[in-house]
Formats: structure tokens, C-alpha cells, sequence
């Protein structure tokens, strides 16, 4: 069962087109950048190193980079940069590391670029970016500037997606080094130790003062199309000025391991079991409270307002990326 605001989502202003193209001429002029990587694991240490000299190597000048081992310190990092006036910062890690920085490019002129890195890399796939460094370095070489919109969760931007249920228990009691062995497979050993004790929840959505109430297994909460490097929501767009929420219904929470299976097939959620809803804002509130998790991180409970962030960040993007 889709519901629909009705507010209406305009391109851009023919300014913006010009102002990114400015700023893109900009950044392939002066050919300089910043690299920030996420370096906890030894693979993202040892990608840092090939990534740094195959920018030097395309011509790109680093005015710093960054190796940083401690997660903590990336958001510091970046906010200084860009406090600094850097135009182009390269940011390499996986969705968790792209979602605690996107907070301070959000409606800067700083240019975000992406290293994925990460066990997902979910914010790549949205974007078409490759997922090996080579061709990821050559988008940031050779890509164009877009821009696109950010999630909000109360006041916390994300670039991707959120979930309540399942997904934030599992990304919650998944531990780093367990990703860094098994990589997506983590996920699916965690969920399925989790799932025996899991249950369904009473959910309330209110979209333009209207509420809906469901009988929930999952809640996604998606500004791009993918999660857990899975497209669930193919009906979410980063530059539609929409946030899209997709809630799986039934007392059973069999329906919710169905549904998953089908997901890790590829096939399409079961007609009838899902109730999409699309709005540039809405509120969510469950009975028990629930976690809530922005890109595998989880950040607060329930209830949440989530709204949409429009054009809020610029970035680099394929040469085809086509930004509305």
C-alpha cells in the first residue's frame, strides 16, 4: 500500500547548475584535495597507501592526509578542513565513517569525495561509484560535481539509509573485527543469533498529520536505494526530495526471515507485505521504544522525526551521474 505527501520537487535553479560547475572548473584546475581514510583495519591501511599514490600519480597535490586508526577523530578531522576552507576532501571508509562526516559538508561549498572502503559500501552502489580503488580514484579524478540530498534523523544527517528493527539489533551487536574477518557474511551470523529472541512491534508513522499504524517486523528508512550493500528500496532517489519508508507488516517474525531470504536472492518483497510510504517529512514512533541506525550505526530510539535535506551535499560523482 504506497502513501504520498503531495508536495511537489522541483530541479534545480539554473544558479545551482552554475555554481557546481563553477566549482567543479574549480577543483580540476587547482587539482588538489585533502584524503581522510578510516585505516582501523590493515586492508583500509594498506588501501590508504595505493590510494594516495595513485592520486599524486594522476596529477592530484594532497595538502594533507590523513591515516587515522581511531574513528572518533574522523568527524574532527573533517570539520577542520573544511573550517580551513579545503574545496575537496577525499573521504575513504564505508557507510558508518561517510554518515559521521557528512554532518559538516552538509550545505558547505567543501566537495565530498568517496573511497569506498567499507564492508557494504552501500552510499557507492546508490551512487554507481565503483567499489574497487582504482576505478574509484579515477571518479574522483575524472568525475563531475552533484549534488544530492541528505536524510535527516531528528537533527543528524545520513547519506543512505536508516532502519528500526532487525537491521539496527543486528548492526548494533556486530563487532568491527568480526566484519574485517567475514565481511557482509558478519551481518548474517549476527542476525541469525539475534533472530530467536526478536519481536514484532506496534509502529505509528504520521505523515502530514495523518497517522498510520502497523503491526511492524522491519522499518527502512531510505534516502538512496541500497542498505547493507542490498538494494531494498528502489523506489528511493537522492535527488527526489523525498525520504522513502518502507514497513514489513505481520505478527510473525517467520515473515520477516521470508523476506530477507528474498532480499539475499534478489527477488522483490512479497506483494501485500509492505507498506511504502514517501514524504519529505514524517515521525516515527514504536511501542517498545526501538534502535534506530544510520548506515549500520546505531544513533538514538524511537520516536524520531525524519525528514529530507535538500541538494545538502555536494560531491564527486561518474562522469554520467545524472543529479536532478
Amino acid at each position: 500500500m504506497p502513501v504520498s505527501s503531495s508536495h511537489q520537487v522541483h530541479g534545480p535553479a539554473p544558479s545551482a547548475r552554475r555554481e557546481k560547475a563553477a566549482l567543479e572548473l574549480e577543483i580540476k584546475e587547482a587539482r588538489r584535495a585533502v584524503l581522510v581514510v578510516n585505516t582501523r583495519s590493515r586492508q583500509a591501511a594498506r588501501a590508504y597507501s595505493d590510494a594516495k599514490r595513485r592520486l599524486v600519480e594522476k596529477g592530484i597535490a594532497l595538502e594533507a592526509s590523513y591515516p587515522v586508526r581511531n574513528a572518533e577523530r574522523l568527524p574532527e578531522i573533517v570539520r577542520d578542513e573544511i573550517a580551513k576552507g579545503s574545496r575537496f576532501i577525499i573521504v575513504g571508509g564505508g557507510d558508518g565513517t561517510v554518515s559521521s562526516v557528512v554532518d559538516y559538508f552538509a550545505y558547505t561549498n567543501a566537495v565530498f569525495g568517496l573511497l569506498p572502503l567499507g564492508t557494504a559500501n552501500s552510499f557507492a552502489r546508490t551512487l554507481g561509484i565503483p567499489i574497487d580503488l582504482p576505478s574509484a580514484v579515477d571518479v574522483l579524478v575524472d568525475g563531475r560535481v552533484a549534488d544530492v540530498d541528505l536524510g535527516k534523523i531528528n537533527d543528524d544527517y545520513f547519506a543512505n539509509g536508516s532502519s528500526i528493527g532487525m537491521p539496527a539489533i543486528v548492526g548494533r551487536s556486530t563487532p568491527h573485527r568480526l566484519k574485517r574477518w567475514l565481511g557482509r557474511g558478519a551481518y548474517a551470523l549476527v542476525g541469525a543469533a539475534s533472530f530467536s529472541h526478536y519481536a514484532p512491534f506496534r509502529c505509528t508513522v504520521t505523515v502530514d498529520g495523518r497517522e498510520h499504524a502497523f503491526d511492524a517486523l522491519d522499518i527502512r528508512i531510505a534516502n538512496g536505494g541500497y542498505q547493507g550493500g542490498v538494494l531494498v528500496a528502489p523506489e528511493a532517489h537522492l535527488e527526489s526530495g523525498r525520504i522513502v519508508v518502507h514497513i514489513l507488516e505481520g505478527p510473525s517474525k517467520w515473515a520477516l526471515a521470508r523476506e530477507w531470504a528474498r532480499v539475499a536472492l534478489d527477488l522483490p518483497f512479497a506483494p501485500g507485505k509492505t507498506t511504502v510510504l514517501q514524504a519529505d517529512g514524517l515521525t516515527i514512533a514504536t511501542v517498545p521504544s526501538q534502535h534506530v541506525a544510520v548506515d549500520g550505526e546505531v544513533i538514538t530510539r524511537t520516536p524520531v522525526d525524519v525528514s529530507v535535506a535538500r541538494n545538502a551535499l555536494l560531491l564527486m560523482a561518474p562522469k554520467d551521474y545524472q543529479d536532478r
